[in-house]
């Protein structure tokens, strides 16, 4: 199992996956409340392993995360493109509705955030090496 998170300056995403890539739990956190949020992640699916992306609020993350006491390596992934893949994924998750299946998904605006499709995104990459 590991715990993938797309740090944010305000808000993080979370998801947990397990070695197949199948996602067991995804999230949205504060900023604030990350640290409380990942420790009770890694207790409740006795996670060992942290996959961060390597970009914003990657270093304030890292902080945090050091600052618990956690059993667990941090591993960095890079972000490139990961925000442009996890609005497609959500899209193809959540189709449009109604007029809106017109318009091609690429000029729609999720109505929700999506980091934690984000984080879902950052632990597949780890997952294929």
């Amino acid at each position: 199992m590991i715990l993938a998170i797309d740090p944010g300056t305000e808000k993080c995403g979370l998801a947990v996956l397990d070695s197949a890539a199948k996602v067991l739990e995804r999230r949205i956190s504060s900023r604030v409340e990350v640290g409380e949020e990942v420790s009770s992640l890694v207790l409740k699916y006795r996670i060992h392993t942290l996959v961060v992306g390597d970009s914003t609020g990657a270093k304030s993350l890292k902080k945090t995360i050091s600052r618990l006491d956690l059993n667990a390596s941090l591993v960095f992934v890079p972000e490139k493109n990961s925000s442009w893949e996890a609005r497609k994924r959500y899209f193809m998750e959540n189709p449009p509705r109604g007029l809106l299946r017109l318009v091609p998904a690429s000029l729609l605006a999720p109505p929700t955030p999506i980091d934690d499709y984000a984080a879902v995104i950052l632990g597949e990459r780890y997952l294929k090496g």
